[in-house]
């Protein structure tokens, strides 16, 4: 027998709680409709067996009543994009008004869902996304990433475009929602082939200097990743950054002793991108050393060493 929490049981009491909602509701964006969702979300947590709370959270059960959610709305209501576009954002102003996380992270994966459908329709959902990726919980920053990942799955150009242009934002939660969205998770196989992604590699190279720390350890980490499927040509990027940096490789490089402000952002960036290269891959070791001199190995444990420490 199913769990209480699977994706199966949740979206057969999710269609069975639907299904009493009247179609006025739904057009309305009523009360009746957001009290009732609430309450909905809220049972559905609650009735996850604590000893599967870690893999199935709140992200978790949002996603599965999302899916059913847009299915219900597209299939059985004919709901417009405007009407589902319009659905997203009223949930989320309700959840600004009354501080309920619940509500924000259906509202984005809702968007995550439609989107799917009809990545055309990025273009209309920037102001939510971007919404959801300045909020002031990490967590809905977080969730903010899957409408993104929806758009790269079914039109990656016209996405790229925009996380691109992304870069150039002032405000650095969207700089990093630029870099996150474009992790080489399993959800977009293509960022993990070499030969498909130096548009992703061009972008992440422009946030390499960046002056906030939260925008560079997201470019760092998604390199580090990359690191595992194309060591080569990540290394191959670093020592062009070195390059372009204008950077001389001596001995103690990886110190950052002697090097500007921009300077500085670069190399940390880079021994945040190799430290997976670094443990996992010893073959690579002879690179690192031209890319970061000698004594590389010496300043990337963060936690002894005070020149591994991020400025």
């Amino acid at each position: 027998m199913p769990s209480i929490s699977s994706a199966s049981q949740i979206k057969k009491r999710t269609i069975s709680f639907l299904q009493k909602i009247p179609k006025e509701n739904f057009l309305q964006k009523s009360q009746e409709l957001i009290i009732p969702l609430i309450d909905h979300l809220k049972h559905e947590y609650a009735i996850i067996p604590e000893r599967e709370r870690i893999g199935k959270g709140a992200i978790y059960i949002c996603k599965h009543i999302a899916k059913e959610l847009v299915s219900f709305l597209i299939n059985t209501l004919h709901f417009e994009s405007n009407n589902c576009l319009d659905l997203c954002r009223e949930f989320y102003r309700y959840d600004m008004k009354n501080d309920f996380l619940l509500l924000k992270y259906l509202s984005l994966l809702i968007l995550a869902e439609f989107l799917s459908k009809t990545p055309q329709y990025l273009h209309r959902a920037i102001d939510l996304i971007e919404l959801g990726a300045t909020d002031e919980e990490w967590s809905v920053r977080e969730t903010s990433i899957y409408p993104i990942i929806s758009c790269l799955k079914k039109n990656p150009d016209t996405t790229l475009e925009y996380l691109n242009n992304l870069t150039n934002r002032s405000n650095e939660n969207l700089r990093r929602l630029a870099s996150e969205s474009l992790r080489p998770s399993g959800a977009i196989k293509w960022i993990r082939n070499a030969n498909k992604n130096d548009k992703v590699l061009h972008l992440l190279s422009k946030l390499r200097t960046d002056n906030s720390i939260y925008v560079r350890k997201s470019v760092g980490n998604n390199l580090k990743d990359l690191s595992k499927y194309m060591p080569e040509k990540i290394l191959n990027l670093m020592g062009n950054w070195i390059k372009l940096s204008k950077i001389k490789v001596k001995d103690d490089l990886a110190s950052e002793k002697g090097l500007n402000k921009e300077q500085k952002n670069v190399i940390w960036t880079i021994k945040h991108a190799m430290r997976w290269i670094r443990k996992r891959d010893p073959k690579c070791n002879k690179e690192l050393k031209e890319i970061l001199g000698i004594n590389y190995v010496l300043y990337f444990d963060e936690k002894s060493n005070k020149y591994a420490k991020p400025n």
